[in-house]
């Protein structure tokens, strides 16, 4: 059943004929009644009892009735979400633990305030790549990625610009290359994760190889591994700073470009949105926010959703 039809068949039943039908609907009577024929065939029964020029519905035409109000109903409740600007629905975010404990709280606050219609999700990962893999399977609507690989399927801006230290037992002497380290042991999330493979490849830099790498499922644990002196780990400043108890590990800058990660925010092509606007617009109002209303206008929509 095409809507047109079941548009066509609803003002037949509601102006109580094909004349009224067709100038309601500014068609020829002729059209109107091909295209009432047209439904009887596809569902094969008769929806109307025809007496001279008058038509009654069947009581096949008064259950089909029934039915294609509400399918027309919703078929405008869906044009208008779909069309429209104001940010609405379900919203799936997926980021990295360290983005989501450390820069988004405030822009999540104030979406949810300012757009109360947004039924936010929000999944966390380890892996950047993760993430990026479950965007392009449509489980998420927006990711937060650092480094994001390039991708003619995606679209992206940059959101922030994380310091990346390395952390090592309390007193231990201050680290330049790898060669300082006593415990060269790296404690990081599971295969996968961006910033194990930054750490890794600052080891490579000096042609050397971390001693093992230890799978660790939170930044407290890392955290409390570090400060036990089994190894060492890369994390951003911004973590450091929620860790109650930071006095209990030392702190070792590792300079550019090692020291330095372009967290960004990236959808499907195509696929910018009301929402995805809405969460750009909360985002801008953070102090170290790195796009700007450019990168917005790039992808079609201003923030808020203006064109």
């Amino acid at each position: 059943m095409e809507l047109a039809a079941l548009r066509t068949f609803i003002s037949v039943v509601e102006k109580g004929g094909i004349s009224r039908a067709a100038e309601e609907l500014n068609r020829v009577p002729s059209s109107v009644t091909t295209r009432i024929f047209s439904l009887e065939d596809s569902l094969g029964v008769q929806l109307f009892l025809r007496e001279g020029k008058r038509l009654y519905l069947t009581s096949e035409g008064r259950t089909l009735y029934s039915y294609a109000r509400r399918i027309m109903e919703l078929a405008y409740e869906a044009e208008n979400q779909v069309r429209s600007k104001d940010p609405r629905g379900r919203f799936r975010i997926g980021a990295m633990e360290s983005t989501a404990a450390t820069r988004l709280p405030q822009p999540l606050a104030d979406l949810h305030a300012k757009y109360p219609r947004l039924e936010l999700e929000l999944a966390t990962g380890p892996s950047s790549m993760l993430m990026f893999k479950e965007l392009l399977a449509n489980k998420f609507d927006a990711v937060f990625v650092t480094d994001a690989p390039s991708d003619v399927r995606v679209e992206s801006m940059p959101a922030f610009e994380e310091e990346l230290v390395l952390i090592a037992a309390k007193g231990h002497r201050a680290v330049s290359e790898p060669e300082d380290i006593a415990c060269k042991t790296i404690l990081a999330f599971k295969e996968g994760c961006f910033y194990r493979k930054r750490l890794v490849a600052w080891f490579r830099v000096f042609n050397l190889e971390p001693d093992r790498i230890m799978d660790l499922s939170s930044y407290n644990v890392i955290f409390g591994a570090v400060a036990a002196g089994m190894g060492i780990a890369i994390v951003p400043t911004g973590i450091v700073e929620l860790f109650p108890n930071k006095n209990a590990v030392s702190i070792h800058r590792l300079g550019s470009p090692f020291g330095r990660a372009l967290t960004e925010l990236v959808w499907r092509k195509g696929q910018y949105s009301a929402n995805i606007a809405a969460l750009q617009e909360c985002l801008a109002g953070q102090p170290d926010f790195q796009g700007d209303g450019a990168n917005c206008r790039e992808k079609g929509v201003l923030p808020g959703g203006q064109r």
